[in-house]
């Protein structure tokens, strides 16, 4: 009942109406490459460049295009499905408990990705369940995982072409287990302690093939070999930690916070508290990605996924603590039974209500307060050259564009290609819009002939005080400000 519920809660929250801004430019590339039947290495769609891009999520762009955003949304459940039933095996959440405790951490997780919309990144999150899944199955138990093994190489040719971003993954971790099964030969520290961590000779050679075919398959996309090094670069880049709202440190202020919090502190309390002993890759690997964690909460969601393993495998309440608790209960077993299944289909009942009635008012496609249809058509009669948009709502800006047929027409100054417009584009166009900087330095190095801005930033109010724009349409969500002639 309790697995039941974590999942249908978790599809239950994903089933809500497409806001997030990157689906929208996805989509808008999809349909870019099904015109053109070319995968593009220049940024599209601006005024200003070229830009060299690797565009490593081409292949999920094409497929977003093609079943339409009512299809993007019902194959995001599916793969959110997919990878609940993956978490459900790694944490080894037992069915013949009236509650298992480790139930706690599988619902928070499915919960989490109510955050995460329709786009490449969850494939990442699905393929990595995967790979956690079967590389540490492999590792404890050779036989039964061998064949399942040499699977990694074959998902890697998807991964990377699906969500290439995050495909550095697998050989991360084949790399990290070696390296770890390496450092404890050449340091001789207590057998007793680390004896289980010891890979024996045939799982070294064996891990040591597939790291050569998941190499060799990394390179089997339009950009080569530069998708080796490809997911490195994004993790370097400072301007997107400091401009990205989600690349940024977590935020542990709030309700929120302390949820975020909750989720990332539970398996390290874990790991103190158990009384196995856990091997020692698993603990450097549960270590990296805290720390990942805490860098950017882009990370949370495949630090938990890869906690599912550590907890499901060393959880500190042991059967014994198990039947303490539960044993004052016994006699009232059927009861809270059958209390628990009407409380947790309450919630699924009202929390399903509400997420129904809500893709019902709003429909698929939600605005979420970026621009109105009404200015964005504005935009297409006075058809810019050198058009100031805010980057946040690039995206949506792409997509109603793209629906008008006004893509020929007017080219926009900056959308969610972060890892293209982290040097210049991406923290001047923050910078405006928040007047963070010398805004009339700004104006002045781009000459923007049009702007359109969000009602609540601060750019407005710079612009009504200045002689060079002058306002020409406003509504409840934005303003446009055509320069004045000189």
């Amino acid at each position: 009942m309790g697995i039941i519920f974590s999942f249908v809660m978790g599809l239950l929250m994903s089933f809500e109406p497409i806001t997030d801004n990157d689906w929208f430019w996805h989509y808008v590339i999809g349909h870019y490459i099904d015109i053109n039947k070319t995968i593009p290495k220049n940024a599209l769609f601006v005024w200003h460049g070229p830009y060299e891009w690797t565009s490593h999520e081409w292949l999920t762009e094409l497929i977003m295009y093609k079943i339409t955003p009512l299809g993007c949304l019902l194959i995001m459940l599916a793969i959110f499905l997919l990878l609940y039933i993956l978490m459900a095996k790694t944490i080894r959440v037992k069915f013949k408990k009236v509650f298992d405790f480790k139930l706690l951490y599988l619902l928070l997780m499915t919960v989490f990705f109510k955050v995460t919309g329709p786009r490449p990144y969850i494939i990442s999150l699905l393929f990595m369940a995967y790979l956690v899944y079967i590389l540490f199955n492999y590792i404890d138990d050779e036989k039964k995982y061998k064949k399942l093994i040499y699977t990694i190489p074959i998902l890697q040719i998807l991964w990377v072409n699906f969500h290439g971003g995050s495909s550095s993954l697998p050989y991360i971790f084949i790399i990290g287990v070696l390296l770890c099964h390496i450092f404890l030969k050449i340091f001789k520290f207590k057998e007793d302690r680390w004896s289980s961590s010891f890979l024996n000779k045939s799982q070294v050679k064996t891990l040591l093939i597939v790291l050569g075919l998941t190499l060799i398959a990394s390179c089997l996309n339009p950009f080569g070999y530069k998708m080796l090094l490809y997911p490195f670069s994004n993790m370097a880049d400072t301007s997107m930690l400091d401009n990205i709202e989600e690349w940024a440190s977590p935020d542990f202020h709030g309700y929120l916070g302390i949820y975020i919090f909750i989720l990332i502190a539970v398996p390290l309390f874990n790991m103190i508290l158990t009384k196995s002993k856990m091997k020692f890759h698993e603990i450097a690997f549960q270590l990296l990605f805290f720390y990942m964690s805490l860098k950017s909460q882009r990370f949370i969601g495949m630090y938990g996924i890869y906690s599912m393993w550590t907890l499901g495998k060393y959880f500190f309440v042991t059967d014994s603590m198990y039947e303490i608790f539960t044993k004052p209960f016994e006699k009232f077993k059927k009861v809270i039974t059958v209390l628990f299944a009407c409380l947790l289909t309450g919630i699924v009942v009202v929390v399903g209500y509400k997420q129904i009635s809500t893709i019902k008012n709003v429909g698929i496609i939600d605005n979420d307060g970026y621009y109105s249809d009404e200015a964005i058509k504005k935009i297409g009669e006075l058809k810019p050259k050198r058009m100031f948009n805010d980057f946040g709502g690039g995206g949506y800006l792409l997509y109603k564009l793209d629906e008008y047929d006004l893509l020929d027409d007017v080219q926009i100054f900056a959308y969610g290609l972060g890892d293209v417009f982290s040097k210049e584009i991406l923290p001047n166009s923050m910078a405006i819009g928040t007047l963070s900087g010398d805004t009339a330095a700004f104006l002045e190095k781009y000459d923007f002939d049009v702007i359109l801005t969000y009602k609540l930033n601060q750019l407005h109010y710079y612009l009504d005080n200045t002689d060079g724009y002058e306002l020409i349409y406003s509504d409840d969500m934005c303003y446009i400000y055509v320069k004045k002639a000189e």
